[in-house]
């Protein structure tokens, strides 16, 4: 019958055998390792079948996953620079066609602050904490998501857990100063004024060096006298 399994028609003619043979022996192999080879012919050539189609399909899949994400980049790229007004749907259409990818976690990144933006802070919230669960710290994005998070959760008045937030990026290289200013902002809110000064002041204290007409550093200044003078 015509068409059966490909494996089915690995038979191999006596000429064809006693060539191989002959091959195996002008390689003055030993003789145990001939007779392995000529007793497991068909294993052998099976098994260089396999590894080869297998390869094909890693190098074709390969190849796939890095069109992908070339792809979702430009779309993202693209989504990124469309006007407020269309915007929100660009980005909705990344997250669609390229799902489990970064360029789709960046694009919710940019959905949840649009959320944030809105006054929508608990949808804005557990959608930075869902991406966040997503990813480890070494992404460039976690940083970014944990401080939209921190300012949803302080947004929405939930002053504990955005505490928290701002008090892990003060630990955290780059983002030091947002971190103690979200603390202090949050200590001044639960009315507790000593926290919020020494907040303020380790914030200072990470600018020096820095840009003295800087309005945040007078601004800051201003709440560091305004503290202390109710002491």
């Amino acid at each position: 019958m015509a068409g059966g399994n490909a494996y089915e028609k690995l038979h191999v003619e006596a000429g064809q055998k006693g060539d191989f043979v002959n091959m195996l022996e002008h390689l003055n192999l030993p003789p145990k390792v001939v007779k392995f080879l000529k007793k497991n012919l068909r294993t052998i050539i099976i098994a260089i079948l396999v590894i080869v189609v297998c390869s094909l399909a890693w190098a074709v899949y390969n190849v796939y996953k890095e069109k992908k994400i070339n792809n979702s980049s430009s779309s993202l790229a693209s989504a990124l620079r469309e006007p407020d007004a269309t915007r929100q749907s660009a980005l909705q259409k990344v997250v669609a066609q390229f799902p489990d990818t970064d360029s789709a976690r960046w694009a919710r990144a940019g959905l949840a602050h649009i959320d944030l933006k809105n006054g929508k802070f608990k949808n804005a919230a557990e959608q930075y904490e869902k991406i966040k669960a997503e990813i480890k710290p070494s992404n460039p994005l976690y940083y970014l998501v944990s401080y939209g998070l921190a300012q949803a959760q302080e947004a929405a008045g939930e002053y504990d857990e955005s505490l928290k937030g701002y008090q892990a990026l003060s630990e955290t290289d780059g983002y030091r100063g947002i971190g103690l200013l979200g603390m202090a902002r949050i200590y001044e809110i639960k009315g507790k004024p000593n926290q919020a000064l020494s907040a303020y002041e380790q914030y200072m204290a990470t600018q020096d060096g820095g840009n003295t007409n800087d309005p945040e550093r007078a601004i800051v200044s201003e709440k560091i006298g305004r503290l202390k003078a109710k002491q």
